[in-house]
């Protein structure tokens, strides 16, 4: 198959031995681009050769996304082999008690701009890019018959898409998929919304921190913090914590995870609180042993990282004053803008201000269902820290 081609500056020819899979609008010769619209397309080097194949998009400033270092066709039979490959990860890596998961990771897995989630038997998709979309006849049918799907649904995000300057992908692209869908994870069940769920419906990349929490919550009192749906919360009474207070300002997330909690038999002790979580911190007298802090992307951009960091110490801060003596603090944040060495330097700041001793128990981040690819490093983004206040 013959897409039009776009081509290397000369200067920016040393792009290609990294194998990054971005190539910004400022590295194309626009005069030796053939290719006029998004869609897919050919990377020519200096010499004119074919280095790589991807998508074209000439309104983005992230102008062409590499799918491969090498001249082939974007048909069926890449897409499946790439869908395998991902499939195959998850398959000796799942546990028994689990089923539901990120079947698709973007640039980690192969495929830059494509995002898809397994709720059960259901898969939610987000594209990313009009080029992706432009080859769904491709990727669609190949992703149905890999991962065996029931249906697949479009979960729109207008955000990003107007960054690529097109219309988000929405809606039935397969099947027919149930507005509420039942999973399980790490041994309890939840009820998905579909439809008005944050990002594809159900944050995996929190799997295995759950499952820390499981293990960490016995005989304490725990503070689930943006707790969404409560699944963090219901791993910690699972654990048999004494009890949970799960915060957040939404009040239809509260009646989410209150009806997860009463899904698996775990309404008991726990104490829903429709609040902005830094509001309640500073307005408790409550303590507790294990303090779980996982607010939503406070940075969406790198100009956004130093605001962020300031908002970051102060939500940390009030959590080691809230976390007793001895006790635990699971922090996490899930902007890629923020790495791990500010991450480090806002934890630090916020042990300072707090004006408590705090040790560095364990660094984690995502599950193996969010790998990242050595040439990608963006594509790690969430960094969860276990600390101790003594």
């Amino acid at each position: 198959m013959e897409y039009p081609v776009v081509r290397l500056k000369k200067s920016k020819s040393g792009l290609l031995a990294g194998r990054h899979p971005w190539i910004f609008d400022g590295a194309l010769d626009r005069e030796g681009c053939e290719a006029k619209e998004a869609g897919p397309a050919y990377l020519l080097d200096e010499k004119g050769h074919v280095a790589a194949v991807g998508t074209y998009n000439p309104a983005s400033a992230l102008a062409f996304r590499v799918f491969a270092f090498e001249r082939r066709a974007l048909d069926r039979e890449f897409f499946t082999k790439r869908f395998e490959r991902a499939g195959s990860l998850r398959r000796e890596m799942i546990s028994g008690d689990t089923d539901s998961y990120r079947f698709f990771f973007a640039e980690a897995d192969g495929v830059p701009g494509l995002v898809v989630d397994k709720l059960a038997k259901h898969l939610t998709v987000q594209v990313g890019t009009p080029g992706l979309a432009s080859l769904s006849e491709q990727w669609l049918p190949a992703l149905e018959r890999v991962a065996g799907a029931a249906s697949v649904w479009a979960k729109p995000d207008q955000g990003a898409a107007n960054r690529e300057r097109m219309q988000a992908v929405a809606g039935q692209l397969a099947g027919e998929t149930p507005e509420i869908v039942r999973i399980r994870e790490n041994g309890l069940s939840y009820d998905v919304d579909t439809r008005h769920g944050q990002k594809t419906g159900f944050y995996f990349d929190q799997r295995e921190n759950r499952r820390l929490v499981q293990a960490l919550s016995k005989d304490r009192d725990v503070l689930d913090g943006y707790c969404y749906h409560g699944a963090f919360g219901a791993n910690a009474l699972r654990g048999e914590a004494r009890s949970v207070t799960a915060v957040d300002s939404s009040r239809p997330a509260l009646e989410a995870a209150a009806a997860n909690f009463a899904l698996n038999g775990l309404e008991e002790r726990v104490e829903t609180v429709c609040e902005d979580v830094n509001a309640y911190l500073r307005g408790t007298d409550k303590t507790f042993d294990l303090t779980i802090l996982d607010p939503p992307a406070l940075a969406k951009r790198r100009q956004h990282a130093v605001a962020a960091g300031r908002a970051y110490k102060d939500l940390f801060m009030w959590g080691m004053r809230r976390t007793r003596p001895g006790g635990l603090m699971l922090a996490c944040s899930c902007s890629a803008a923020v790495d791990r060495s500010l991450f480090d330097k806002i934890l630090f700041a916020a042990a300072k201000d707090a004006r408590c001793d705090v040790q560095v128990i364990e660094r984690r981040g995502a599950g193996f269902d969010h790998p990242v690819s050595i040439y990608h490093p963006e594509g790690e983004y969430l960094k969860a820290l276990v600390l101790r206040v003594v």
